[in-house]
């Protein structure tokens, strides 16, 4: 009872709080004159003569298209002034456009403008060593950076369900600190393997530039390995409820952000589907006998969490998913420690990061043809909008499934 009371005022207190903050966003029309500061949350996309940004304005989604020079990025404060457009999409959804409006760059803060020094080193020493297509693909992997890649490597990507390799999910960030905890556990005690690979996370959102979805998907991967060095599962649900809980309660438009929802039900997946498979003796031996075995229970856990909000944000999915995570996963990890350690050292020598990023072209190459040949065999499953009652039911089935494996077991 006492859980349950202290739940509900929880609950309250964020009912209020998303209440006033919706209550009190502003309302734009078309035509309207407008004087907005924003904070870049991601770098422009650019193409040959301009630069596409997107941010929100009020419940709206807002893009302002400018010229190619000077050139934004990620985490500059701009000051804008324009007039709004408006444009209706296929889904019926309203968005803004501001074409060409006259636009400032404010003082940034120091850590921050050090951090966007640090990204704009990365990107350029990447695409310096790498092909277009691997220098994007390892630096969306490692930093969650989305520099432009072919039409069709994309393409290929979202056919094949692995889009989300590129977006510094909770899984990569799980998926990373799990390697350093078997690299560590090889000479060092668990505890302090979990201990360590806890540093490695934060060293890596350093890195990463403290964009809003890698934090994100950090504290939820700490949350993971924190349960573990205590040794106390509830921990971690608890941990990641308030983590969740706690995101929202800052910015309510954290609930609509596909990137948030896609770590948090990930990181559930993780917890709570993943132990399912090694409840099971025999199937315990078949997974820890197996090359591929650790990847197969992760891929499935994570997709079986995130399937309907793939579904509603996408509207396809593959049926060769879980077999091309399954086969590609396994370098994740190791490309965001290259990544990273290339990174790092191209920092202070071209020369030594260019040499320690080239030994991820083999593991580039691998990932690039696994992804192309299971494009082309078909297997695309469409669907239309998911109701949320759809999208309802099948949590609620999932959870009984969940629930009563556990009690079997028990």
């Amino acid at each position: 009872m006492k859980i349950a009371a202290i739940a509900s005022v929880f609950l309250l207190i964020l009912g209020v709080r998303v209440f006033l903050y919706y209550q009190n966003q502003p309302h734009f029309s078309e035509g309207e004159d407008v004087d907005l500061k924003i904070k870049l949350n991601s770098g422009p996309k650019i193409s040959s003569n301009r630069q596409v940004i997107s941010a929100n304005l009020g419940l709206k989604h807002l893009l302002i298209i400018t010229s190619f020079l000077p050139q934004y990025h990620y985490q500059d404060n701009l000051k804008i002034s324009g007039r709004l457009r408006s444009k209706v999409l296929k889904n019926d959804k309203e968005m803004f456009i501001l074409y060409y409006p006259k636009i400032e760059k404010t003082n940034p803060n120091i850590l921050l403008k050090l951090t966007t020094e640090i990204r704009q080193k990365f990107i350029d020493l990447f695409s310096r060593t790498l092909p277009k297509n691997y220098s994007s693909l390892l630096l969306g992997i490692t930093f969650g950076i989305k520099e432009k890649m072919t039409d069709n490597f994309l393409n290929n990507l979202r056919i094949t369900g692995v889009l989300h390799v590129i977006a510094a999910s909770g899984m990569n960030v799980t998926l990373f600190g799990g390697f350093i905890t078997a690299v560590f556990g090889f000479f060092l005690k668990r505890q302090l393997a979990l201990f360590l690979s806890i540093f490695g996370i934060l060293f890596y959102v350093f890195l990463a530039g403290f964009e809003p979805s890698i934090i994100r998907a950090a504290i939820m991967g700490i949350l993971v390995f924190s349960s573990q060095i205590l040794g106390r599962q509830r921990l971690s649900s608890y941990g990641l409820i308030l983590a969740g809980y706690f995101m929202i309660l800052l910015s309510p438009d954290t609930i609509f952000d596909i990137g948030f929802q896609l770590s948090f039900v990930a990181t559930a997946g993780l917890l709570y589907i993943r132990p399912v498979f090694y409840s099971s003796k025999r199937i315990k031996r078949i997974l820890d006998t197996s090359l591929v075995g650790e990847d197969i229970a992760t891929t499935i856990s994570a997709q079986a969490a995130t399937l309907p909000i793939l579904f509603a944000n996408f509207g396809i999915y593959s049926i060769w998913s879980i077999m091309v995570n399954t086969l590609v996963l396994w370098t994740v990890p190791m490309l965001m420690i290259i990544g990273a350690v290339g990174g790092t050292l191209g920092l202070f020598s071209d020369f030594a990061g260019k040499i320690f990023i080239f030994v991820s072209f083999p593991l580039l190459f691998y990932f690039e043809k696994i992804v192309n040949l299971f494009s082309g065999l078909g297997g695309i499953v469409a669907i239309g909008n998911l109701s949320w009652q759809v999208i309802a039911g099948y949590y609620l089935l999932l959870i009984s499934l969940i629930y009563a494996r556990r009690t079997h077991k028990k």
